[in-house]
């Protein structure tokens, strides 16, 4: 008879990776398979934004991470200056990283979600599709380690974001949907930009203020 195994025991063989993996292994995954590595480089660039922004102002209690789960449009919510913003992180594609220009580059984002649903958009009529609703979303940030290296970020408002002129979509709905690939180039051009705390103060009117006294995080 094999020995009986508890729950606990179980469960812990799937969630403890140290269980059933080693480093090793995890490196020969991402280099051998390329849509698990770009979902942890996704994963991983979430982690690094939360650290950025720490480093830039706005510590970890003055942040939010939505559950994995919770099919929202925010990857962090912080909280600077007694108003809330989110934040959709969005990495380049990259099969889109060119040269462009004298010693520069060029990459696309794509920013759409990846489940299709059925959103109401402000006109009234129902779509199905991946697309963003313009706006869902306050700031989209892109890490910019591809160019650099290093855990860099740029960042730009949801309203500089182009919206979509594909055909699949009516005209009178066309302006109320994101398009699903930004351009980015490095170096940055507007209305990119490596200031999100500056971004933000030269948009007075974004974000949720929180009432006198209250604190939205704890």
């Amino acid at each position: 008879m094999p020995p009986k195994r508890s729950l606990d025991w179980v469960l812990k063989n799937i969630k403890d990776p140290h269980r059933w993996t080693d480093p090793e292994i995890v490196l020969q995954v991402l280099e051998e398979t390329p849509s698990v590595r770009g979902m942890v480089y996704g994963s991983l660039a979430e982690v690094q934004l939360a650290r950025w922004l720490v480093t830039h102002g706005v510590p970890l209690k003055d942040q939010i991470r939505d559950d994995d789960h919770a099919k929202t449009k925010s990857d962090r919510t912080i909280l600077y200056n007694e108003r809330w913003y989110t934040i959709q992180v969005k990495s380049m594609q990259t099969n889109s990283i060119k040269a462009g220009g004298v010693d520069g580059l060029k990459a696309g984002i794509q920013c759409d979600g990846s489940d299709r649903r059925r959103v109401i958009l402000p006109n009234g009529h129902a779509v199905e599709t991946t697309n963003y609703v313009a706006g869902e979303f306050m700031v989209l940030a892109t890490p910019l380690h591809a160019f650099t290296g290093k855990w860099d970020f740029a960042f730009r408002l949801n309203s500089t974001l182009d919206r979509t002129t594909s055909k699949k979509y009516d005209p009178e709905d066309q302006p109320y949907l994101l398009k699903t690939m930004v351009p980015i180039t490095w170096p940055l051009q507007e209305p990119w930009s490596s200031d999100l705390l500056g971004i933000l103060d030269g948009a007075p009117g974004l974000g949720d203020a929180i009432p006198p006294g209250k604190r939205l995080l704890t």
